[in-house]
């Protein structure tokens, strides 16, 4: 655990240097932190982190200067994400107050001022103010009106059939339980037959293995006996004793082939006396077993069901001055019903749909959430309006306020692609001795 440890703060400590070493001190502000949890009583480490800090906090401080004239100049995009980035590492009041100040500014100019037409249908001021991107203004120049077609009640239906199976009698049929057992026996029958051949040709491949043991047990004692003379030479002796050599070794493995050979022929005994037993049994069995049984015959039965479908169509109009968008709002209730068949034993289903009158709050549920979905288009289309105004302008000052309201809209933020170009901009005159997340700084407080 100790080695792991030091294997982790060394790491830690040498990419917070790389960090320092290329002017990144807030990365290495957190690395150095990452090493002080491995060793808190390091004193190098507390060192190189308060160093790094202490860098980290001089370049956030710069940053101020830079920001009061963005501020001076009117490019408050810019003035906003410096102040931001300067409260977010030295807490200064007043940065932090210039911040506030500023995204309040460009907040309320970057969402949409509209006010809505009185209307019965469930949009209203209140609604307005709940979404994000959007708020209620009296001076607005952006005014939604929405109003709706006549909802049309509609009553479809439609006849099918369905088909299921009930008991209609019974018939006798050969007991398929004595089939397999006459099939098994028969089975059974032909692999004891198959038995028998191998038990045969297992019985001869013993009795050979048992001749041939006893014709080298012969041949050794030969050999051992003439071993015994006495007039041997000793080439005559060393000839005899290879010869018994071989023999013994010869005889070793035909000992082994005969149990071999008398091991398979017990174990085909044995399955062979097993089936026996199992043919028994299963004879006694199909004995006792009736030739025929009695089944239930199934039959298809076919029904009508009706079928019912209720529905509330109609229009929702959003007229954005005088440019009008229109979705469709629908709701529907269906049922499936039939009377009841006692042949089959099905009970009855009575039809239930909801009528008109029971339709009607779902129906407003569904124009209130696509009313929702309408504005929510309008706000998305508003947000990449910046975007499009900032990517066609040349102006870097313009493009970076442009590119900060497209954040501003929600807090979802800025796109991806936005981001990205802020903090290459950012980075590009400022450095890396920061961090420059720019969906933290859009919505910092």
């Amino acid at each position: 655990m100790t080695v792991i440890s030091g294997c982790a703060h060394q790491n830690y400590m040498e990419e917070g240097q790389k960090y320092v070493q290329s002017n990144q001190y807030e990365a290495a502000v957190t690395q150095f932190n990452l090493a002080l949890n491995e060793k808190p009583d390091d004193v190098k480490t507390q060192q190189q982190l308060q160093q790094a800090k202490d860098q980290l906090q001089r370049w956030a401080t710069s940053l101020e200067p830079a920001a009061d004239i963005a501020y001076q100049n009117k490019n408050l995009g810019k003035a906003m994400l410096l102040y931001g980035k300067s409260a977010q590492i030295t807490k200064n009041p007043r940065a932090v107050e210039r911040y506030k100040s500023i995204y309040q500014t460009l907040r309320s100019d970057s969402v949409i001022n509209a006010k809505i037409k009185p209307n019965k249908l469930g949009f209203s001021d209140v609604m307005l103010n709940s979404i994000d991107g959007i708020k209620y203004s009296d001076n607005a120049k952006t005014i939604l009106a929405f109003s709706q077609s006549n909802p049309v009640f509609e009553i479809q239906q439609s006849t099918q059939d369905a088909v299921t199976q009930y008991i209609s009698g019974s018939q006798l049929i050969a007991n398929p339980e004595l089939v397999d057992m006459q099939h098994e026996l028969q089975d059974i029958r032909n692999s004891r037959r198959h038995i028998e051949r191998d038990m045969s040709n297992l019985r001869h491949r013993a009795q050979n293995e048992r001749s041939q043991v006893q014709n080298l047990q012969g041949q050794l004692q030969r050999v051992e006996m003439m071993m015994t003379a006495s007039n041997l030479s000793d080439n005559q002796r060393a000839t005899y004793k290879q010869q018994a050599n071989s023999l013994r070794s010869q005889l070793n493995t035909a000992k082994r082939d005969e149990r071999e050979a008398s091991r398979e022929f017990d174990h085909a005994k044995s399955d062979y006396r097993s089936l026996g037993d199992k043919m028994q049994h299963l004879a006694t069995d199909i004995s006792l077993t009736p030739a025929v049984v009695e089944v239930p015959v199934y039959s298809d039965y076919v029904y009508q069901e009706f079928k019912q479908t209720n529905s509330l169509d109609g229009v929702l109009y959003l007229n954005i001055n005088n440019v009008v968008r229109t979705a469709g709002v629908a709701v529907a209730s269906t049922d499936i019903s039939h009377p009841a068949h006692p042949t089959i034993d099905l009970a009855a289903n009575p039809m239930q749909v909801l009528s008109q009158q029971q339709l009607a709050p779902q129906y407003s549920q569904e124009r209130y959430k696509i009313g929702l979905r309408l504005i929510d288009e309008l706000i998305a289309e508003h947000k990449a309006a910046y975007l499009f105004q900032a990517q066609d302008s040349s102006n870097l000052e313009m493009k970076m306020t442009l590119l900060v309201k497209h954040g501003l809209v929600n807090h979802d933020g800025a796109s991806a692609k936005a981001a990205t170009t802020l903090n290459q901009m950012l980075v590009t005159e400022f450095g890396q001795g920061g961090i420059f997340n720019i969906n933290q700084l859009l919505h910092l407080y």
